[in-house]
């Protein structure tokens, strides 16, 4: 399976994987409640893709989500 990583605020391409299972404790989707699962995950079967809503480092720059004072946010790409 594929997943696609794309910005839910700018659309941009983040990043994709490939999978051979998806496993949601690696991923970090085991701690997204059901709500948020429907708003960022969607899965096409089709094209055995796995679309997830993120954040990219532009985004999150101009948000104003990347403080650096702030010790606990790693300056790291995101994925999801």
């Amino acid at each position: 399976m594929k997943i696609s990583y794309h910005c839910g605020c700018c659309g941009e391409s983040i990043a994709e994987i490939k999978v051979d299972q998806v496993d949601e404790v690696k991923l970090g989707f085991d701690c997204l409640t059901g709500d948020e699962r429907q708003d960022i995950i969607k899965a096409d079967p089709v094209t055995d893709t796995m679309y997830v809503k993120s954040l990219c480092d532009s985004c999150i720059e101009v948000l104003g989500l990347a403080d650096e004072q702030q010790l606990w946010i790693p300056k790291t790409n995101y994925l999801h």
